[in-house]
């Protein structure tokens, strides 16, 4: 099978594109699970049940860009605290994943002589992701 390049990836946060980025985290959807071992398990082996699903945070980073909407709208999506429809879309068709989520953390990068100003930010997934 061919790979897929991470070039080109996108993500929007309320329907803005977050442009500047240089990495998105991965979607890391996890569960707790419930301990159901008896004395009469079988062959004395721990047996388990899937219990809550925690569907987990995506961390962003990138460049600071003066006036891009989608950076500002990360600013607005922490002050306010509201979960957004969020959408990662992979190239070359390789699919799209969505799911709502709210800004748990914005940090403006550090200033350096040889460098650009960066950003960063982790959204907080409520609820389910849906992969397509």
């Amino acid at each position: 099978m061919p790979k897929v390049k991470g070039l080109g990836t996108t993500i929007t946060f309320n329907s803005k594109t977050i442009n500047g980025l240089t990495s998105i985290g991965e979607v890391t959807p996890d569960s707790e699970e419930i301990d159901v071992t008896s004395l009469d398990s079988a062959r004395g082996y721990r047996e388990f049940l899937q219990g809550f699903k925690d569907s987990g945070e995506i961390a962003l980073s990138g460049y600071h860009i003066n006036g891009d909407e989608g950076q500002a709208e990360l600013r607005t999506g922490y002050g306010t605290g509201e979960a957004q429809a969020t959408v990662i879309t992979f190239p070359s068709g390789a699919g799209t994943v969505t799911f709502t989520a709210y800004v748990k953390s914005y940090t403006m990068g550090s200033a350096e002589v040889d460098g650009a100003v960066g950003f960063g930010a982790t959204l907080r997934i409520t609820g389910a992701v849906t992969v397509a």
